[in-house]
């Protein structure tokens, strides 16, 4: 069989993230709008806290681009004192990092959502941590999968208009 040049790699270098959109509008608008349901309307956590749990969960996942990227989303809402908040939890983050832990691990028993609501937290609290690892889960699968590295220079500006909103068009 003969090799045939694959120029994914050069094209995501170039568009970064875009560069899924112009290979498949449709896949990557329907992403953009489940990113923006997860991350953006009513929740039980503010968007910092999820964009914060997105970051969390990329750098378990070992993608660059999304844990750098939603840094910069975070620092967006939060400013700079949140940009650390993903190596150094706060107390109000450490319980929803453990479960991340286990939803990422794919290891979640009932005990552990037991234990979670007898924190305070609700059903909801639950199912919204569980929404931001499964879509973090796909989108740094999908990153990662087109080669898709994080270069501040080009991915800064886009990162920090996720603050507004995942949805590029409405």
């Amino acid at each position: 069989m003969e090799l045939k040049e694959v120029t994914l790699f050069e094209t995501a270098a170039k568009y970064g993230i875009f560069s899924i959109g112009r290979r498949n509008p449709k896949v990557f608008d329907a992403f953009l709008n489940l990113a923006h349901e997860v991350m953006h309307p009513e929740s039980a956590f503010t968007p910092l806290t999820r964009e914060l749990l997105g970051a969390y969960v990329s750098k378990q996942f070992g993608c660059s681009f999304c844990h750098l990227g939603h840094l910069e989303t975070a620092y967006a809402i939060g400013g700079e004192e949140v940009k650390s908040l993903v190596d150094y939890p706060s107390e109000e983050l450490k319980p929803l990092f453990a479960l991340a832990d286990k939803v990422v691990a794919n290891s979640v028993t009932e005990e552990d959502i037991l234990s979670f609501l007898s924190l305070g937290y609700t059903e909801k609290h639950y199912e919204d941590v569980v929404f931001v690892c499964a879509l973090f889960g796909f989108a740094n699968r999908m990153v990662t999968g087109f080669g898709i590295e994080y270069d501040a220079k080009r991915d800064e500006a886009s990162s920090r208009f996720l603050a507004k909103g995942y949805r590029m068009k409405n």
